[in-house]
Parts: structure tokens; sequence; C-alpha cells
């Protein structure tokens, strides 16, 4: 029979001590911290699903963020339009009464030409609005410079000159739009490019020149308003209108009487043509300038173009007051204004859609953010009365050990003298 020693005693009773110590510091961690995984051992299935519920809350945390600063900028976007219908109807105000004999020829001129004068430089300011953080509002994409430039010169009507007055107004931006991520895989443009909301009419680009002859060399790809279109060796221009046609794009193709290739905007919108991967078929056909191929102002300078911006209707309709035009007021300027208006509301209704659809999404947000909340404290949380209970039995058990052990391992004489 094995012979129980005080150094085997000692032994034990440490191993038991240290055991205890361990159990009751585990304890009072978590009661300090409310967890019962504060390392991967106390737990390793529980461990992985708290990393799991933390890095959740840290993604619906950045996406309420993101949520919020898209609903801003669009918020934003939606008052400028609204400005710029303001404007429109003002200037429509004008142009009603220039048209029905209410203003006499000089007050056609100096009074309602003028003021629709500083009405267009209003609305170009509008047009190079900025957001909080100093991004173009409707320049696409482009930051680097603003979204619309003014073009300046003398104006000269009816022989008469007017001065220095604003003549064009040239889009410097893309058609591209600006993400923001409001879920995994799920994603928002929050930009409206001038190129769309500030367009007042349909536009027609004609190529002039015959191409009745022309058949791809080789397989190649071109862009219109960023939908890309395969081209096949082979292909003529036939095969180009078609598949042109069978595209998700507000543009319609078809062959010109100079047998020539023919675009036109279903709606109001600058036509954005591009070559993709250094191809030339756009080029070839006679659409997009071979020494500017660059979108947007690259159209071939002896292709035929109609259809007008927003800014050209309305400085049309400056200098037909000032030149006292009644039947171009009261016919094509009338016109030109309503379809720029209601395609400024076109816009206006897009941004509140989806400032509608970023409310809805951040009240998901948060409700799943609670619920993944309450996941995580299900998973990691103590009960803190069960936790005071057992420290307060931890801490009885390791004084009675230490009562114990006092008692078995008494020093000696011996012990001493070691």
């Amino acid at each position: 029979m094995m012979r129980v020693t005080n150094n085997m005693i000692h032994s034990n009773l440490v191993n038991n001590l240290n055991r205890q110590q361990e159990a009751m510091s585990k304890n009072q961690m978590e009661g300090s911290t409310g967890s019962r995984i504060n390392s991967p051992s106390d737990d390793p299935a529980g461990a992985v699903r708290k990393m799991h519920y933390e890095t959740r809350l840290a993604e619906y945390e950045q996406y309420g963020k993101n949520v919020t600063s898209a609903k801003g900028r669009m918020e934003f976007t939606h008052g400028q339009l609204s400005g710029v219908n303001d404007i429109l109807q003002r200037i429509r105000e004008i142009t009603l009464q220039a048209s029905s004999g209410t203003y006499n020829d000089f007050d056609r001129r100096e009074a309602a030409g003028r003021e629709v004068e500083e009405l267009l430089m209003g609305l170009v300011d509008i047009a190079n609005s900025k957001d909080s953080t100093g991004r173009n509002l409707f320049g696409g994409s482009v930051i680097e410079r603003e979204a619309f430039r003014p073009v300046f010169a003398n104006s000269i009507v009816e022989g008469v000159d007017n001065g220095r007055a604003l003549t064009g107004v040239v889009y410097q931006g893309d058609n591209l739009g600006l993400a923001r991520e409001i879920e995994r895989g799920t994603q928002i443009d929050v930009s409206t490019p001038g190129s769309k909301a500030f367009w007042g009419t349909n536009m027609t680009i004609s190529a002039d020149k015959n191409s009745s002859n022309y058949v791809a060399l080789g397989d190649g790809s071109f862009s219109i308003d960023g939908i890309r279109i395969e081209i096949s060796a082979g292909d003529n221009l036939d095969d180009i209108v078609r598949k042109i046609n069978n595209s998700p794009i507000e543009v319609s193709a078809s062959i010109g009487g100079e047998n020539d290739l023919v675009l036109t905007s279903e709606t109001p919108h600058q036509i954005w043509m591009e070559d993709m991967e250094g191809g030339t078929i756009l080029q070839d056909l006679g659409m997009v300038d071979p020494q500017n191929p660059t979108p947007g102002n690259n159209i071939n300078p002896s292709a035929i173009v109609a259809g007008q911006s927003l800014f050209d209707v309305v400085i049309q309709l400056r200098d037909d007051l000032l030149s006292n035009d009644i039947l171009s007021i009261g016919g094509r300027d009338i016109e030109g204004l309503d379809m720029s208006m209601e395609n400024v509301l076109r816009y206006q209704s897009e941004v509140s859609s989806r400032v509608s659809r970023l409310d809805k999404h951040y009240r998901r947000l948060s409700w799943d953010h609670t619920m993944t909340q309450e996941l995580r404290s299900k998973n990691e949380s103590v009960d803190f009365a069960e936790t005071i209970m057992n420290f307060k039995w931890l801490e009885n058990v390791h004084g009675y050990t230490l009562r114990v052990g006092a008692d078995l391992i008494k020093p000696t004489l011996m012990d001493f003298l070691r």
C-alpha cells in the first residue's frame, strides 16, 4: 500500500489551490466584462460566433453611415433640381407674357431679355453645385473640374450689339455613376449626370457619311450611353443598326438618306459614344472624331447634330426676346421649355425614389443591427446573479482548502533547518 508523504499532500494541495484560483479569476473576469468568452479557449464555437457577430455589427454601422451620406447627397440633389424647376417656371411665365402681347418691344428686349440672362446664370450656378465633400452634384464621376463650363462672347442679335453674354454651356463631366455600398453586394448610384438632367430636347446625330459598303474587318465593340455593343467580323451597317436597337439603351438607330448611321435619343439627354479597347468602329462610321475620340464632346465635326441642352433652350429664348421674334417665342421656345421642365421633373422623381429606397433600407439595417446585438448578447453574456453566487462559492471553497491545508501540513523543525 502506497504511503502518503508530506510532499504528495503538499503537491495536491498546491494543484487544488491553483485550480481554484484559476476558476475564481475566470469567474471574476466574466463578472467584470459581462462576457463569458474572453479567450477562444473559453468556448471555441462561441468565439467563432462572437467574431461573426462583431464583424456584422461593424458592417451594419458602416453601411448605416453610407446610407446617411447617400441620402444627404440625394436630398441636396432633389433640392437643387427643385431650384432649376423654379427658375424654368419663372422663365416660362416671362415667355408666355412676351408671346401674348403683354410686353411692348422695349419691355421684351430690355426687361424680359435681361431677366432671362440673369436667370440663365442662376441655372449655371446650380448646375455646378457641389456636395458636402466637394464633389460635383451633376458631373458624374468627374471631380477635377466644374461640371459645366460657360462660354462668353460678344452677343449681336439683329445687328444690335448686346455686349458680352453667355453664348453656350459645355458639359465637362461624364455619364458614369458614383456608387455607395449599402449592403454586401448591393450598391446604389448617388449621381445625376448633367448630360441627362440638364438636357432640353431629344438629340439626333447623323454621320453624313455613306457607309453602305462598310464591313467590320474584325471583332470589336463600342458603347452608347455606357452600354457595350459587340460587333463581329463581317457585320455591316444593317447589322450594327439592329444590334443597337436590340440593346437596352434609350437611343434608336436607323440608316439615313445618305446611307449613314443615325442615332436619336428617345428621352432628352446627350448621347454618349465611345469606341472600346482601341477600336475604331464609330470613327469609321463617321460618328466619332478620330482626333478627339474620348467622350463626351467627341462627335465628328462632319456629323449633323440636332437637339438642345436646357441651356441652349434658354439662350435661344433670350436671343428671340432680344430680337422681338414673337413667333419663335410662342412656338419653339415654349415647346423647348416644356420639354426641359418635364425632363428635370423626371430626374427629380428618380431621385425621390432613391431617397425612399434609402429610407427603407436604413430602417432594415437598424433592425438587423438590433437583432445581431441580441444574438451576440445571448451567445456571450453572463448571468450576473449566477456569476456572483459561483464566485462566493469558489471563495468559500478556497478558504476552506487553505484552512484544511494548514492543518495537514504543519511545519516542523526539519522544515526550518532545510
